[in-house]
């Protein structure tokens, strides 16, 4: 007998470069499906003297002409729209319904405005002033954003939502989970029926694709290691299960535990990731369960080629084992389908587990979800198959 107050995820959509909507972007993913494009940098293959452009994954139907903010709403448009034409949403509904988008944080632009421009200035009040300009400009943006960003996407999409009912959250993937956190305050508190919460992100182009491949992410012919950029946006209807009854939504799936934490060092620290937050965070998850389950067999974890966060996510399996806390035997890793995508890999993990739910190809009853990004943030969340036993 389910709790009134558990949450239930009652909708999904998405659009990515291999499906334009959240059944076809899954199912691809499901067939192992990719979508090639060549991007804006071109390379000099020392081996060959042949100029070869920097692969990577974008929506070149969806997104071609389309820069910065424009991209970030046409992707939000099009995953938006793919959950409203099967949620069953009416008006009375929308007046008890939030709306939580998160959009890429400055992390990256910071530490590439450190290392591009600071290094060519001197020590001393000009590079401090230097620094303090550029930090809030970013600031400043972020602050225009968090007040424009969801009314023209709420336009856009004919949603009816009041405007106290919406926010930004800004960062990477595992920043996700303080947006997810946020929405369950506001449904357990009963300030919400239910909140619509999802990412966008975009890695191909202008500023994010110059700065990902000055800063050494990217995975080219010189380098192995390293990311492909992705393009994507997703996103999640959440609902009391009350509320969800009481309008007749169908249940897709439950979301169990959530855990965030920090670690103490970042993609460009110098230092090794040992671990230790990620491992909290899925302890945190797997000691808060509700529902009894041995093990959870299937994780969902946003692996991309980089060595950082692949020697971050080893270390916190070995914590795990050296805590007798069940391992998965099976991986499935979004960027392998999708590319990097940032700010979407949360709610894209959650599409790609309640699909696998609905469609019984999951095998498990339930789906640990794990996040791992560039900077300190780690985080965890359990997804449960709401028809299993």
């Amino acid at each position: 007998m389910l709790s009134t107050s558990t949450i239930a995820i009652t909708g999904l959509g998405m659009v990515s470069p291999i499906g334009a909507d959240v059944v076809a972007s899954c199912a691809s993913a499901r067939a192992g499906f990719t979508c090639w494009t060549e991007l804006d940098i071109v390379l000099s293959d020392v081996k060959t003297l042949e100029s070869i452009p920097l692969k990577g994954n974008a929506i070149g139907w969806l997104t071609q002409g389309f820069e910065g903010t424009g991209r970030l709403l046409r992707l939000g448009n099009a995953a938006l729209s793919d959950l409203l034409d099967t949620a069953g949403l009416e008006a009375p509904a929308l007046q008890r319904t939030g709306l939580l988008v998160q959009l890429p944080g400055d992390f990256h632009a910071q530490l590439h405005f450190q290392g591009q421009m600071l290094v060519s200035l001197p020590n001393g009040r000009l590079r401090e002033n230097v620094r303090r300009e550029f930090q809030e400009e970013q600031s400043a943006a972020r602050e225009r954003l968090n007040h424009r960003f969801i009314p023209k996407l709420a336009a856009l999409c004919g949603l009816d939502i009041p405007p106290r009912n919406g926010a930004c959250f800004f960062g990477g993937p595992a920043t996700f989970i303080h947006l997810l956190t946020r929405a369950i305050q506001l449904l357990k508190s009963r300030a919400l029926d239910r909140c619509i919460i999802g990412g966008i992100d975009s890695w191909v182009a202008d500023d994010a694709l110059k700065q990902a491949y000055e800063l050494g992410l990217l995975r080219t012919p010189e380098r192995p290691v390293g990311f492909f950029p992705g393009e994507a946006a997703a996103f999640v209807l959440l609902e009391r299960v009350d509320a969800a009854r009481a309008r007749g939504a169908p249940l897709q799936a439950l979301l169990g535990p959530v855990s965030a934490r920090k670690e103490e060092t970042h993609r460009f620290s110098g230092r090794p990731s040992l671990g230790r937050a990620l491992f909290e965070a899925i302890s945190d998850c797997l000691s808060s369960r509700t529902r009894p389950s041995p093990d959870t067999p299937l994780t969902i974890v946003n692996l991309n080629g980089d060595e950082f966060r692949a020697r971050d996510f080893g270390s916190a399996l070995v914590r795990l084992t050296e805590a007798s806390l069940p391992i998965a035997n099976r991986y499935w890793h979004p960027p392998e389908h999708f590319g990097e995508i940032g700010a979407a890999t949360g709610a894209a993990s959650i599409c790609l587990g309640v699909r696998a739910f609905m469609r019984k190809y999951a095998r498990s009853p339930s789906i640990l979800v794990a996040l791992l990004d560039d900077d300190e943030s780690r985080g965890a969340l359990i997804l449960e198959d709401g028809h299993s036993p």
